[in-house]
């Protein structure tokens, strides 16, 4: 269905963000990437997101603020348990094209 494309894009989506496998080991006994991540969000974001992706980047913290927080919004929201729960690819196409629109400008040289 349709709303099972919306939750795997999801977790693709928090795997890209973190790095880690929906697979990975620590998440055993009921724990999920999705709880993972939702735990640390958004105070404690940067304790989950792949430093890997921000490493080489002097805007880090703008790059937090304006596209990783959103994007991780987006993950979460798609991957929620229910379906009735999950936006349309519609709503999230728009939503990472306004990401897009505002993150743009930082990386201008």
């Amino acid at each position: 269905s349709t709303k099972g494309d919306v939750y795997s894009f999801g977790v693709l989506l928090l795997q890209m963000i973190t790095g880690r496998s929906p697979t990975d080991k620590n998440f055993s006994d009921g724990a999920s990437l999705h709880e993972f991540v939702r735990r640390a969000f958004p105070d404690n974001i940067c304790d989950v997101v792949d430093q890997t992706m921000l490493e080489d980047d002097s805007n880090a913290q703008e790059v937090i603020k304006n596209c990783v927080i959103p994007l991780v919004r987006i993950g979460l929201s798609c991957s929620m348990t229910s379906p009735k729960e999950r936006p349309d690819m519609g709503q999230v196409s728009t939503e990472i094209l306004r990401i897009k629109h505002v993150a743009s400008p930082m990386y201008v040289r």
